[in-house]
C-alpha cells in the first residue's frame, strides 16, 4: 500500500538526499510542491528523475508576492499547462503573514491558478493561513476543483461545511508537537483526511520530512482512537482520490 506525503518542498533536498528518502520507504509517494519558476522547473526535474514516486505540483507561494515577483506567477502557469501537471501548488491566501496591501493581487494570481486547476482536471495544494475562510467562500462550493488545504490550522467547524469528496484537510507532521493538529485530527472526518510533512521546513527543533508521515498517520489514529491499518488505508485512499488516480 502506498504512503503519500501530500506537501513537501522536494526541492529544498540535495538529489542524494530525495534518493536516501524514497529508497528507505519503497512505497512512500511524495507530492512536490515548487514556490517559484526555478523551484518549478527543479520539481520537474525531479519528477522526471523518480517518475511516478514524485508527483509534480506546479505554484506560486503567496509569501513571493510582496516580494514583486508575480511576473513569475505567469510563467510557472504556462509551465504547468506545457508539462500537464497533475497538481497546482504550493498557491494559495496569507491573511496572517503577508501584508494587508497585497490582498487584491494575492486574489488575481490565485484565481489564475484556480481556473487552470478546473480547465486541467487537477487537484491544488493551498497554503491558506487566517485566509481558510476565504478560500471556502472562493471555491468551497462554486468552483469544480479538488483541492486540500496544506497543514490545516483552521476552525474545526469547517471540515464539516465543505462539500465531502472535493476538499481535504491535511495533518502535518509537526502533530508531535503542536496541539492544535492533534486535536484536528480527531475533529476533521476520516473521509477528508490526508498527512504530510511540509519538508524540509524546521518546526519547534524538528526537521520535517517525508519518512514522518508514515509515524504521523499512526499518531492520528491513536488519537482518534481507531484502528491504525485502517486510518493507513483510508488516508491513502484519500490521497489517490484528491490526486485523481482513482
Amino acid at each position: 500500500m502506498r504512503v503519500y506525503d501530500m506537501h513537501v518542498h522536494l526541492h529544498e533536498f540535495s538529489l542524494g538526499e530525495v534518493e536516501e528518502i524514497l529508497e528507505a520507504d519503497k512505497s512512500l509517494v511524495v507530492v512536490a510542491v515548487s514556490d517559484d519558476l526555478e523551484s518549478a522547473w527543479r520539481t520537474l526535474d525531479l519528477w522526471h528523475a523518480f517518475g511516478r514516486r514524485v508527483v509534480p505540483c506546479m505554484g506560486f507561494h503567496p509569501w513571493n508576492v510582496r516580494e514583486g515577483r508575480v511576473w513569475e506567477a505567469w510563467e510557472v502557469l504556462r509551465l504547468a499547462y506545457r508539462y500537464g501537471a497533475p497538481c497546482l501548488g504550493e498557491v494559495g491566501l496569507d491573511r496572517r503573514f503577508v501584508d494587508e496591501y497585497t490582498w487584491r493581487v494575492q486574489n488575481e494570481v490565485f484565481d489564475a491558478f484556480v481556473r487552470l486547476a478546473e480547465e486541467m482536471g487537477v487537484m491544488l495544494n493551498i497554503h491558506a493561513p487566517d485566509a481558510w475562510k476565504q478560500v471556502a467562500h472562493r471555491i468551497g462550493w462554486t468552483s469544480t476543483a479538488r483541492f486540500m488545504y496544506h497543514w490545516y490550522t483552521g476552525p474545526a467547524t469547517l471540515p464539516r461545511a465543505l462539500p465531502e469528496g472535493r476538499v481535504w484537510f491535511s495533518i502535518n507532521s509537526a502533530i508531535r508537537v503542536q496541539e492544535k493538529s492533534l486535536r484536528l485530527a480527531r475533529e476533521v472526518p476520516l473521509e477528508s483526511l490526508v498527512v504530510e510533512s511540509d519538508g524540509p521546513y524546521n518546526y519547534r527543533g524538528l526537521r520535517l520530512n517525508p519518512l514522518m508521515v508514515r509515524e504521523t498517520v499512526k499518531i492520528v489514529a491513536e488519537a482518534r482512537g481507531e484502528n491504525p491499518q485502517l486510518v493507513m488505508e483510508t488516508v491513502a485512499l484519500n490521497s489517490e482520490r484528491l490526486l485523481g488516480r482513482l
